[in-house]
């Protein structure tokens, strides 16, 4: 490979990880404005699970700053998308008290499924970001 080949390609990789970056970091920043919005009046603004409506809940909300203890470190996006979607259910809970934000996301996006994806996708990256564990995988 010339030069200016392998000057290209690594040009054009790392554009790649610039893009991916701030991709990520406004998923982040995105689902942290849809978790203040929807989910921290149970669990609370920083993800403790002590939200103004945790004392008259039946259920005490997750503190979803430790959720990496029990599911990884990294989360496992499809397994906590659906905890939070409705596709399954916290077996801790028993009933399900919490919201199904999938068909709540659903019905205000008009059954745009791509845009109810996404929302619970950033809300994911969000709770990724405010883990205390330490990282144990890599993605």
């Amino acid at each position: 490979m010339s030069f200016a080949k392998a000057l290209v390609s690594a040009l054009i990789a790392i554009l790649l990880v610039i893009a991916f970056g701030v991709a990520a970091a406004d998923d982040v920043a995105d689902g942290k404005a849809i978790y203040l919005q929807y989910c921290a009046s149970c669990h609370g603004p920083k993800g403790d699970g002590n939200g103004p409506m945790a004392p008259v809940l039946t259920t005490p909300p997750t503190n979803l700053r430790l959720l990496s203890q029990k599911y990884g470190n990294p989360l496992p996006e499809d397994q906590i998308a659906k905890f939070i979607d409705g596709r399954s259910d916290v077996k801790a809970h028993g009933p399900r008290d919490m919201p199904v934000w999938g068909q709540r996301f659903n019905a205000q996006s008009n059954g745009n499924e791509a845009d109810t994806h996404e929302r619970i996708k950033k809300l994911v990256a969000y709770l990724q970001s405010i883990q205390t564990g330490i990282r144990t995988a890599n993605r």
